[in-house]
């Protein structure tokens, strides 16, 4: 009977025991777990705080890049920061995550009075009623008060380089922009109708909507009806004259450029000889000879479009009408004749020129319009665009931009033998060529963008070797060290048990 109490106590205390230890081990456990996830969650607060404190003080990310993709240039910060109005940014249709939209948040940094934020055309409808954009055009809208200016992404933020590689204009778009909306001038165009057959409403619409988004004014203008050029023409543009100028338009013409006035003009290809004396002594007055017919041929394939040699691709010279467009694709002319400067005239004229424009030496001009004549013809580069500056007195200087192609700003089609279809406006850089222009021609500088120093190839990060090491140290070394350190603790806690 003892002996069988005995091993009902010794059997009890075993028990005991076994509560003690195992109930320890699991307190002890259940504690450790505790303060696991105590740990974790305070880490994960912690990240989650530093997070919202970093997108609130909106820290300039670091830029590695070799051209500062990233980064506000120099000129924009010094241009940016005199601005003294209210300037509201938004970005309709993108995301916070895009690249453009973080570079335009350093605007605000700049100057507080540039107010950037992400506009939902689908829930601000008043706005996007207000400025006709939907998310799907990627459009940025900079607004001064009533006055203001669209870019849209596919057509005025991107651009392409002599290698067909994207490159993004954004901020000399932007910057342009707000100094244009702010600069309180607004520019007034106006182009001639009555001898030619092309306008805003026929061949040039795709070119008046661009024009409604640059920061200035147009209308067509019929000059028997005004019989002037009005006080108010900061610019007037000249298509191709089908039929010559009557005396009340030339005369106007030439009093316009005796008092400074600035023009714009575009001139293709004639099919037969032109009897146009008029207007051949408007052209004479900067020194420039008659156009002759013909069309430049282009012999060289890869300058030609779908290898067509009546539609090629110019060399752009570097010049300030140009600057935006030099170190781009380039532009593209369809049926483009030549030009032909009276260099003798121009001193007694009063007349500087600088080329902007030329074809390649592998062109011909030729009077054979079918193109079929092989390259029979004159050889050799030919003149396609001119700045032709005549200084009219010591305070006056009346400035023509001319192009001997008309067709790289209209509504023409171009296609391939898919059915793919394009108009020559839209074509590489063929419509700010034209907007630089009568931006330049209207003393708009502002309005030729800011030129980042871009390479011909998209923009890469080198390391050195010591940022190659760093790199190596915080991608390799940190988290072994970490997970070493997180080994040694385990051991140790194990010998204390």
């Amino acid at each position: 009977m003892k002996k069988e109490i005995d091993e009902k106590s010794l059997e009890k205390v075993k028990e005991n025991v076994s509560t003690r230890l195992f109930g320890g081990i699991k307190k002890k456990m259940l504690v450790s777990r505790i303060n696991t996830i105590l740990l974790i969650a305070i880490i994960i607060a912690v990240f989650v705080l530093i997070n919202i404190v970093v997108k609130k003080a909106e820290i300039t990310p670091i830029d590695c890049t070799t051209s500062k993709d990233y980064s506000l240039t120099a000129e924009s910060k010094e241009r940016i920061s005199k601005v003294d109005k209210e300037v509201n940014i938004y970005f309709v249709g993108w995301s916070e995550s895009n690249k453009d939209y973080e570079l335009a948040k350093q605007y605000h940094k700049v100057n507080s009075k540039i107010n950037v934020e992400i506009v939902d055309a689908t829930k601000n409808v008043e706005l996007a009623k207000k400025y006709e954009v939907t998310n799907d055009e990627m459009a940025i809208i900079v607004e001064c008060g009533e006055i203001s200016r669209i870019l849209y992404y596919y057509t005025d933020v991107i651009s392409y380089d002599s290698n067909y590689q994207t490159v993004d204009l954004a901020e000399q778009k932007i910057t342009s922009a707000i100094l244009n909306v702010t600069s309180g001038i607004i520019p007034k165009v106006y182009y001639l109708t009555g001898y030619t057959s092309y306008t805003f409403n026929n061949g040039l619409s795709g070119f008046a909507k661009y024009l409604q988004d640059e920061v200035l004014t147009y209308e067509e203008l019929n000059v028997l009806n005004t019989q002037k050029i009005p006080d108010d023409c900061d610019t007037l543009i000249i298509m191709t004259p089908e039929k010559d100028f009557d005396n009340t338009t030339t005369n106007a013409i030439l009093e316009y450029i005796k008092n400074g006035g600035n023009i714009l003009w575009l001139n293709g290809a004639y099919a037969e000889k032109m009897e146009i004396p008029n207007v051949n002594k408007i052209l004479a007055e900067y020194g420039i000879n008659p156009f002759e017919k013909g069309i430049v041929y282009e012999t060289n394939k890869n300058n030609t479009i779908l290898g067509y040699s009546a539609c090629f691709i110019p060399e752009i010279q570097e010049t300030e009408a140009t600057r935006d467009v030099y170190k781009s694709a380039g532009v593209t002319f369809l049926y483009s004749t030549k030009l032909n400067i009276n260099e003798e005239k121009l001193e007694e004229l009063n007349v500087d020129e600088k080329e902007i424009i030329m074809s390649s030496n592998t062109t011909y001009f030729t009077e054979d319009l079918t193109g079929n004549s092989g390259n029979k013809g004159e050889q050799g580069e030919f003149l396609l665009g001119a700045e032709m500056t005549k200084k009219i007195d010591d305070e006056k200087e009346s400035k023509l931009i001319i192009y001997a192609n008309d067709a790289f700003i209209t509504d023409t089609p171009i296609g391939d033998q898919a059915g793919n279809k394009s108009y020559m406006i839209y074509i590489y850089n063929n419509a700010d060529l034209g907007l630089n222009s009568i931006a330049y021609l209207t003393n708009n500088d502002q309005d030729i963008t800011i030129r980042k120093s871009y390479s011909d190839s998209q923009t890469t990060f080198t390391p050195t070797d010591g940022q190659k090491a760093t790199i190596m140290t915080i991608i390799f070394l940190v988290p072994i060290l970490i997970m070493g350190i997180g080994i040694i603790v385990w051991i140790i806690r194990i010998r204390r048990k």
